[in-house]
């Protein structure tokens, strides 16, 4: 009698596990087959059909056990699908905003991560592509809205702005290193009135501003505008 009225409870023990859960996935098939076999196991006790009553209780727990691990499964889904979600959403806000172009590494790798992800969630692994549409968020966290480096000076009076390959060097839009002036040098002296000579700019060249590691530039420089340091485009 002890060990009936024991199986009957437990049964109806993990049939009530599930609202714990979800409630949203609590009325699924193994829930309802554990619902039908507790009441069958309910009525053969109260009729004394004991056997009948243990292998109902039984086929409850089972289908109990059954429906805990769907709502597990149903969970870690929704919570991939969430976090897959967000990572779709940010990275075509990243790709909007040129991230491919300004920060390379970063959109690359994270482009990667969800592609594997969306990957993983149709092969029902659940945890793997959780893990990478994490993966793929914190590789989007490190890229923002820019000002791309300039790609072009255009050269003033000297008069006026002291421009000259060492102090276009020297601006933070350009190296923020005055020592680089020759990387100027090598790729304008096709422009220079006299090519040997790279201490002679004359106003209104546009000087070429070659990548110094990779860095997306485009446009001229505009004095007005406050860029962010090179170091930032460089990580």
């Amino acid at each position: 009698m002890k060990k009936i009225g024991f199986a009957i409870l437990f049964a109806v023990f993990f049939t009530s596990l599930a609202p714990v859960f979800s409630a949203s996935y609590d009325n699924n098939e193994f829930q309802r087959k554990s619902r039908a076999y507790t009441k069958m196991a309910e009525s053969a006790y109260d009729e004394g059909e004991y056997d009948a009553a243990v292998d109902y209780a039984r086929l409850a727990e089972e289908n109990a056990l059954l429906s805990a691990q769907y709502i597990e499964k149903m969970l870690l889904r929704a919570d991939a699908q969430t976090l897959l979600y967000r990572a779709h959403t940010r990275l075509t806000w990243a790709k909007e905003k040129k991230a491919d172009l300004y920060f390379p590494g970063a959109y690359q790798s994270a482009a990667e991560a969800v592609f594997s992800g969306d990957e993983l969630f149709a092969a029902e692994d659940y945890p793997g592509a959780r893990k990478l549409a994490e993966k793929a968020l914190d590789s989007l966290s490190v890229i923002r809205e820019v000002v791309p480096l300039p790609a072009y000076y255009r050269v003033e009076y000297w008069q006026t702005t002291k421009d000259c390959l060492w102090n276009i060097a020297k601006n933070p839009a350009v190296y923020d290193n005055p020592f680089l002036w020759e990387k100027l040098y090598e790729a304008n002296k096709d422009i220079l009135k006299q090519p040997e000579n790279p201490n002679l700019v004359m106003p209104g060249m546009m000087v070429k501003i070659p990548s110094l590691k990779d860095e997306y530039r485009e446009g001229v420089y505009d004095s007005s505008i406050t860029y962010e340091p090179l170091e930032s485009f460089l990580k």
